[in-house]
């Protein structure tokens, strides 16, 4: 078995950033990643993307050589959960994954969907299909296929929730990526939408008192280390950003103007942390949709890394 590892942190800050690079083919590699001995490990000259299935994961993306965007609990690496004996408290390891929404209906996160092992297969080569197991409790799972462009950053998930009960079954698809202490994330301001501000704060967890700052099109938010804060929009552009050390990173999907969306109406949110875990999520969400048994509903998400301007 490989072992793949970071490059040194010095190197990493000393490196340029990579431009695109010209056509390249995605590799994929079996890896072992932070103490997970079956990871696997998409690349393609320019990003790398990997893949933990023992803890159902995406739990890095970035520049070759360079540092992870997203956030990782350092004190959980190479840890596993059982289903069969879930923590009485939710067990945070960090990086991207998908839960059902509404958070009201679905909170804590049923253990067989988040943080039980998942089954990846290749697909194509190039491409990889990672699949939860059933929830016992709400007879759903989800099935991911993730795919690295062949050049460049591009990212594209097509992330399906498939109901596998005898019952409808009413939910959202969501996808929640932590990012690593970025210095801020944003969302798109839309004043055509549901909120007149152009954006929504939640009444239970508003930012901090100057977290928040409204320019060019776009509402950012800033990690308070003592207080909590979660912000939502109904863009039709459907992106999250945020900036993490001398890049910025995107998140996007598409936007149904006709549908009815979780959390008085957002596709698109962001919650911030406080200390001592320093992370910010930049969350996607899918319309609310009823499942008939066997149906399914897909939310296709896009990733994106460019240069930091600003």
């Amino acid at each position: 078995m490989k072992h793949w590892a970071l490059p040194g942190l010095l190197i990493a800050l000393l490196a340029p950033l990579p431009e695109a690079s010209a056509r390249a083919d995605v590799r994929v590699e079996r890896v072992s990643y932070h103490g997970w001995p079956e990871a696997y490990r998409l690349s393609n000259g320019t990003v790398d993307l990997v893949v933990v299935p023992e803890i159902g994961r995406i739990m890095r993306y970035g520049y070759l050589g360079r540092p992870n965007v997203l956030w990782e609990n350092a004190g959980l690496r190479g840890k596993t959960l059982d289903p069969a004996r879930p923590s009485p408290e939710w067990v945070n390891f960090g990086g991207d994954k998908l839960w059902p929404a509404p958070q009201s209906a679905y909170w804590p996160p049923d253990p067989h969907l988040d943080g039980a092992p998942q089954t990846v297969t290749i697909m194509s080569g190039t491409r990889l299909r990672m699949e939860s197991p059933r929830s016992a409790k709400l007879g759903i799972r989800f099935v991911r296929v993730i795919a690295l462009a062949d050049s460049g950053t591009g990212v594209r998930i097509r992330n399906t929730v498939v109901n596998d009960s005898r019952d409808e079954v009413e939910v959202s698809v969501w996808e929640v990526t932590q990012i690593s202490e970025p210095a801020w994330a944003a969302l798109d301001v839309y004043r055509r939408g549901r909120f007149p501000r152009g954006y929504y704060v939640f009444p239970d967890s508003a930012p901090a008192a100057g977290a928040l700052t409204a320019r060019r099109g776009e509402v950012r938010l800033r990690r308070d280390p003592r207080q909590a804060g979660k912000i939502g929009a109904d863009s039709p552009r459907g992106r999250v950003r945020a900036r993490v050390g001398r890049v910025v990173f995107s998140v996007s999907a598409p936007f149904e103007k006709d549908a009815l969306y979780p959390d008085q109406g957002c596709a698109q949110e962001i919650w911030s942390n406080p200390d001592p875990l320093r992370y910010m999520e930049l969350e996607l969400l899918g319309p609310i949709v009823r499942l008939r048994s066997g149906a399914a509903q897909t939310l296709e998400t896009r990733w994106r890394l460019e240069r930091a301007r600003d």
